[in-house]
Order: C-alpha cells, then structure tokens, then sequence
C-alpha cells in the first residue's frame, strides 16, 4: 500500500480519539462522555461476570446458529442496499483520493484495512457479549473477528458482481431472493404452528440436504468460535481464512469498475446519511415514488391540520421502511403468538419484546419536531399557536405507530380467537399510550435537541446521550403508566371487572397526561431560539 495512505490510516486512527473527546470544554457534553464511559464500563463488567458465573451454553447450538445468522446476513446483504456500506468512501475521500497518483488496488487495499480494523473494534465488543458461549475470550474474538470479515468481503463481492452483470440483472436476481426467503418464512412459520421450536426448526433446516449444503461453508466460523483446544481452532480458523481468501480472490478480479461502483454506493450512502440526519431515520430504509401517494388537506384546526398533514404526506412517500419494519415485526411475532405453550413466562416474555419494540419504532418514527429541526425558524415564523404547533407534529408519528400496532393485533387477533376481549383493550388504549409516548420524545428532545447520530456510533459521548435520553423518557412513561394503571385499577374495582371500561378510563388518563405534555412542549417550542439550539 502507499505510504501516503498507511499515514492517513494512522492519521484517522488518532482522529477518532480527538472525536471521542471534542467538545467536552460544555459541562453537558463532560456528564454525557462520563455516563457514556460509565455504560461501557458497567457493560463489559457485567457481561465478563455472567459470563464467569454462569454455565457454558452447548456448543452444538452455538455451531447451528452461528451460520444461520451468517447466512441471514448474507442474504440481507444480497437483496438490500447494505453492502453499500462495506465498499463506500467518505465524501472527503472521494474528493482527495480518487483524484490522486493511487492506483485502484491500492484504494481497495486501504477500504480494506480501513474496515477491517473496525473489524477488530466490532469484534472486541462482540466476542464479550458472547463469551457465556466460548470455551475462552481469545478463541471467541478469533472466531467473530473472521466472521466479521467474511461478512464484510461477501459484501464487497455482491456489490461488484451486481455491478458486472448490470442493475437490471441484479435486480431480477434480488427479487427472486426475497421470494425465496419469504418461501422460506413461510415454511417456517409453518413449522412453529405445528408445534415445533425454533431450536427444532434450525436443526431440522440445517439436517435437510438443502441446508447441509447451504450451510456447510459457514459451519467453519461457527466451530472456530467453540473451539476448546488449540489444535481445533487452527484447523477452523483454517477453513474460514481459506472462504475468506476466495473471497478477497474474488474482489481483486472484480475490482476493474471498483472506482466507479465505490463513488456510486458512497453518493447513494451520503444521501441516505443526509436523510437520516434531516428526517426520520427510515427514510435511510428506502423512499418508494413520491408522486404515488396522494393526501387530500386537512382541516385547518387552528393551523394544526396543515402541518399534520405536511408529516403524514412525508410518512406515506416513505412506507417501504414502514412496510419492511412492520413486515420483520410480524415474521417474528406472529410465530411467537401462535405457539401453543403459553404460561407467564411466556407473557412476560412478549411484554419485554412488545416494550422494547415500541421504544425502538418511537424512535425511528421522526415525523415530528425531530425531523423538522432545520425548519424550526420556518415554523416559528409562522402566525400559528404553539399548542397548534405541537398537536400538528405529534397527529402522524402517533397515527403511524398506532396503525401498525392495530394491524399487528388484528394479525394476532384472527390466530388467537379466545384472546380477542384483551387483544381488544389493547388495542383501545394503543392510541392514547402512544400520544404519551411522543409527547416524551418530543418533550425530551425540545429540552436537548440533537441529531441522529449516523456517523460515530461508537462514541461515548453519544453513548451516554442517547442512555440519558433514554432515561428520561423512561421515567416520564414510567409516570404516566403507573397513574392510568391506578386509575384503571380504580375503575375495574368499581365497575366490577369490566374490561371494556377498564381500558376506556386508562385510555383517558393517557390522554389527560398527554395534554399535560403538550403544554410542556408548547413551553420548550417558545423557548427555542433557532439560530443557538439547533444543533449541528
């Protein structure tokens, strides 16, 4: 490789400490990099004492679910955009470096090292998780170090053959790959109504002639992870070198229109970055024809309507992200809903899952302040109250994740006959929940306005932003869930168990708390000053 580019490595290397520290002159950019740094701390001395303390899980699941999650990565990387990610370059690279006296394979040479020492980060973190499962920590970080490369040069792989056999080839042979897993799905869904396990799916799938030969290649990463002496993780890591040198083989003979393919995906990356950082975080996911979908004005309302309606328009013109969320949703839940051993760890189970998956899609679901952060001087000057302001920004993410949530209940509902009475108190107190839940986004962000953080996801200071907002929202929901469950207590004490009027007076304390909210962000709107707190 060119020295020039060994130093500029070296260089970036020392740049992303300097970024772990900016700023850190602000007293609230110090307490998030110290919480950011107190997570990791605690994180890693949990996850090194479970692992300690508890037993070694069985290596044989281990070495059948390690190359399935490879292989489930690999197809993801086939028919989504994902392997943009291994190939593309900084917008600044490209300006300096594809210019420059550097030949093409001294550019591949250093995309490649550049990713494999991230390769290295990644898998110091992930060889703690799954250390419960390693005979040691040494043979885990070797076993997920080369699973992270052969991740990231079969993606280099798809991208440049993509390129080679054109678009619209590759296209057709992506849309018969979705088929294919959604046949695949299918099947399993299949097998989970029969009665089946997953575990009993995943070994029946991998003992089948398919999945044997499927999965033989990537069995080598699986067994190099588990392996409890010296002798075998050579003979494993052996294996998985040699897939990976084919690989590499098969990059370097595809690298003639490398130039041209790594300025594509990286143009089509800073694209989809810009979005995420100006908008809701699946517009990143895949923006369908905005001429297709068409909304008709709604009703002024005081000067709500208009911009409710300008976010549900921006929601509509992104519903491939939506579709592909809810879609992973329910190929997960609806398995898990029709299994037929359900006892109270299994509702406890779905009550984590469900509470998790709704924090997670509150967050992604930008349609509100969130996305309008470099409109904020627009929506000020605009002769609209502030409690206007807040109803018109909280009415599209609130009704999308409420449409998605009822549709995942009707899904459960039509499985699950004798569960229809709580499926539908659920659902009536759906929409009111989630009123209080972007209230809490909205409010906290209006508080600490910031971006999505897109670029250094491993920061500290981010870390420890996102794990303070989190926390406050958690208490604000924590609040508000304990005072409308009191009172839905009170009111199924009082009406006799009705369940229906359960739901109804818990609904309304919801919606009581959610108008106490909106108050709040009304305040924290007016205080915003466009030209200090919008962030950078």
């Amino acid at each position: 490789m060119n020295p020039a580019l060994v130093k500029l490595l070296l260089m970036q290397g020392n740049a992303v400490l300097r970024r772990v520290f900016r700023g850190t002159e602000s007293t609230r950019k110090k307490a998030f990099l110290a919480v950011g740094f107190i997570v990791i701390v605690l994180w890693l001395l949990s996850a090194g004492l479970s692992a300690i303390k508890s037993k070694r899980s069985d290596p044989a699941r281990v070495r059948t679910v390690v190359p399935l999650a490879l292989l489930g990565v690999c197809l993801l990387t086939a028919v989504t955009s994902a392997g943009d990610k291994a190939i593309a370059f900084t917008p600044g690279e490209v300006d300096q470096l594809f210019p420059g006296p550097f030949s093409r394979r001294e550019l591949l040479g250093y995309k490649l090292a550049k990713s494999a020492f991230f390769a290295v980060l990644s898998g110091l973190i992930m060889s703690v998780m799954l250390l419960p499962h390693a005979h040691s920590w040494a043979v885990c970080f070797i076993g997920v170090f080369l699973a992270l490369l052969f991740v990231m040069f079969f993606s280099i792989a798809v991208v440049l053959v993509g390129q080679t056999i054109g678009e619209a080839a590759f296209s057709r042979v992506r849309r018969v790959v979705v088929a294919g897993v959604f046949i695949l799905a299918f099947v399993g869904v299949k097998f989970y109504v029969g009665g089946s396990s997953g575990w009993q799916v995943a070994r029946e799938f991998q003992n089948s002639s398919v999945g044997a030969v499927v999965l033989a290649p990537l069995q080598a990463f699986g067994n190099a992870m588990t392996a409890e002496t010296f002798p075998e993780l050579l003979k494993w890591a052996f294996y998985a070198i040699f897939l990976i040198a084919i690989l590499v083989g098969l990059v370097v003979m595809l690298d003639a229109n490398y130039l041209e393919v790594a300025m594509n995906a990286s143009q089509r990356r800073y694209e989809k970055i810009q979005r995420m950082r100006g908008g809701s975080i699946l517009s990143g996911v895949g923006v369908s024809n905005a001429g297709r979908w068409r909304l008709s004005m709604l009703p002024w309302a005081g000067g709500a309507g208009p911009i409710a309606w300008r976010q549900i328009t921006h929601a509509l013109r992104t519903s491939r992200g939506l579709l592909l969320v809810l879609a992973i949703i329910a190929m997960v839940a609806a398995p898990l809903m029709t299994t037929s051993r359900h006892d109270i760890n299994f509702y406890r189970g779905v009550g984590i899952v469900a509470m998790w998956t709704v924090l997670w899609l509150s967050s992604m679901l930008n349609y509100d302040f969130r996305g309008d952060i470099d409109q904020m001087d627009t929506l000020k000057a605009l002769p609209i109250s502030p409690i206007a302001v807040c109803i018109g920004q909280l009415v599209a993410p609130v009704m999308v994740l409420s449409i998605l949530q009822w549709l995942l209940l009707a899904g459960i509902a039509a499985l699950l006959p004798a569960q229809r009475p709580v499926i539908a108190a659920v659902a009536t107190v759906a929409l009111p929940f989630n009123v209080l839940l972007f209230c809490a986004e909205n409010l906290v962000f209006m508080l600490f306005p910031s971006r999505p953080a897109v670029a250094s996801p491993g920061d500290p200071q981010i870390l420890g932003r996102k794990f303070v907002f989190l926390l406050m929202k958690s208490l604000i929901l924590m609040a508000g869930v304990l005072v409308a469950a009191v009172a839905g207590a009170l009111v199924w004490v009082i009406t006799g168990k009705s369940l229906p009027l359960t739901a109804t007076g818990t609904a309304i304390t919801f919606l009581v708390e959610g108008a106490g909210l909106v108050a709040l962000i009304a305040w924290a709107y007016q205080r915003f000053d466009p030209s200090v707190d919008t962030p950078a």
